[in-house]
């Protein structure tokens, strides 16, 4: 088993800047190891599946939030937190592959900035409350990591997703999980926040859905 030291509970442990640092959750349960094992086994068979350029909705909008601190949760390869380190963020990355939290650390290292790594199960993960200035959440979305997602983000700051839109059509899973959002869905799930941006299209020929709301 995988352990946690009690320094790097509840508030995130930030490194000395050399790109190499990984905080590691205690995570138990067969079905959280099947899911690691899952996409280990996915990430050991493909690399930057997704490239390595942020996505566009990121990109587009990124100037309209206050640089701070911001957390990537389920960050993949890393691509977006590269992205939001490069451009002046201080950037917590989670991911519950350790595969993926290690190319993503190499590959900051690669580009000259400093991210850090959490490999966690983020339903099992202790958010620090009132702490970051954003929350980007790509490609993944699980309605019940919702409120915490909106705890952890401090008054004023801004929570922004890019989500493979389902719009009623069959849907093709390219990834162990690949999850689709209804946009009424997180409209409700956004209850209490100013939504700035809410843009259905095609990127790549996917129908997506980009948002960007503020904590009021």
């Amino acid at each position: 088993m995988i352990c946690i030291s009690p320094a790097h509970a509840g508030r995130p442990q930030f490194g000395d800047g050399t790109g190499d640092e990984s905080t590691y959750e205690a995570i138990t349960g067969e079905k959280t190891d099947d899911e690691r094992s899952a996409w280990d086994s996915f990430y050991k068979l493909n690399a930057n599946i997704f490239g390595k350029e942020a996505v566009s909705f990121l990109k587009d909008h990124l100037h309209e939030v206050k640089k701070g601190r911001a957390f990537v949760p389920a960050m993949g390869e890393g691509r977006n937190a590269i992205y939001l380190a490069k451009n002046g963020f201080t950037v917590d990355g989670c991911d519950l592959s350790d595969i993926a939290v290690s190319r993503a650390l190499d590959e900051a290292k690669t580009q000259r900035v400093t991210i850090k790594g959490i490999t966690a199960d983020l339903t099992q993960y202790t958010y620090p409350e009132n702490y970051y200035d954003l929350v980007m959440v790509s490609l993944f979305y699980m309605p019940e990591l919702m409120p915490r997602f909106k705890k952890t983000l401090k008054k004023g700051g801004y929570i922004l997703f890019y989500e493979k839109l389902d719009t009623g059509k069959p849907l093709t899973s390219v990834t162990p999980d690949d999850f689709f959002v209804k946009s009424n869905d997180l409209k409700s799930a956004l209850k209490g926040f100013k939504i700035k941006v809410f843009k259905e299209y095609k990127d790549h020929g996917i129908d997506v859905l980009g948002v960007l709301a503020q904590k009021l």
